[in-house]
């Protein structure tokens, strides 16, 4: 995944390969070359911790299921939070029901960590405060806090639910990281693309994956007209690809003016397992926090 262009980070020196060695062994302070891997992570980490709009949303969005959108965002929150600190993000599942969401956070949510716990205190309190908040939340090995669905979501889902509990969420956390389900019909869905300000789609290189990102990215477009110019595409590896999806693909993608990103394949994704990012291999760490500067950049305030 390339780096999204950002400005260069501060000449410290470098701690990582050849030019990181000859530092420690003799007390030197060569940079990192600016095209090395080490210099591509500064620039992105400095991103990262830029400023953010109000409410700053970023959607994870594929209207096919079993696409990877669960992990990826669950590991975009983490690696936000890790650079923006604890308790900076919170990861929110608006998926239907039978979602995944809560079999994959590292920490198991309680019986009322969930949105339908959090609406009706909402609907019992006229002010909630952040200690009452962080009751329906729960947090992260990495700092982020998670909200899960719960097994009621057709009593949460209505457009106006989800966006007093985003108006709510967004008072006390710099960004939502909002986990989307399969149907474009749906409340919640369509409040997460006319909230976003910047959208994600994960497509593994299958034939159907790729057909089912161009139809989410044409609904997209018809839900809400500018919604291209802040999404990006993100191309994951993994087994079972056909690579010859991949022209087709991209050329479709970016006929659509959206630019396409790629993911190493990362086993912990594909296995259902739990997201921790310690559990994760290094190429999946590093491309998670390129991808996340890219999602920071296309938040950016001011931004047309």
């Amino acid at each position: 995944m390339a780096a999204p262009s950002v400005p260069a980070a501060a000449r410290e020196p470098a701690r990582l390969g050849l030019r990181g060695r000859v530092n420690a062994l003799l007390g030197a302070t060569l940079p990192p070359r600016p095209s090395s891997r080490e210099a591509r992570l500064r620039q992105a980490a400095a991103v990262i911790t830029g400023p953010l709009p109000d409410r700053a949303t970023v959607a994870v969005v594929n209207v096919k299921g079993g696409v990877g959108k669960t992990p990826l965002a669950l590991a975009l929150a983490a690696t936000v939070a890790t650079h923006r600190g604890a308790g900076s993000v919170v990861a929110v599942d608006l998926g239907e029901a039978g979602s995944s969401f809560a079999d994959r956070i590292a920490t198991p949510p309680t019986d009322e960590q969930n949105t339908l716990s959090l609406l009706t205190q909402l609907d019992a309190a006229a002010d909630v405060h952040s200690a009452t908040l962080t009751r329906y939340l729960a947090r992260q090995p990495s700092g982020e806090d998670t909200l899960a669905a719960g097994t009621d979501t057709a009593r949460a889902s209505s457009y106006d639910d989800v966006d007093r509990l985003a108006a709510l969420l967004g008072r006390y956390r710099e960004l939502l990281v909002v986990d989307t389900g399969n149907s474009h019909l749906a409340d919640r869905w369509r409040w997460a693309i006319a909230a976003a300000h910047a959208v994600i789609v994960p497509v593994p290189l299958r034939h159907d994956a790729a057909a089912a990102a161009q139809r989410t990215l044409h609904t997209m477009a018809a839900t809400r007209s500018d919604v291209l110019t802040r999404t990006v595409v993100v191309i994951t590896d993994g087994p079972g690809d056909a690579p010859v999806v991949e022209t087709d693909a991209v050329d479709a993608f970016t006929a659509l003016g959206v630019p396409v990103c790629r993911m190493p394949f990362e086993p912990r994704f594909a296995s259902g397992d739990r997201i921790t990012l310690r559990g994760l291999r290094r190429p999946t760490r590093d491309a998670l926090t390129v991808l996340a500067a890219t999602a920071v950049e296309l938040m950016a305030p001011g931004r047309n």
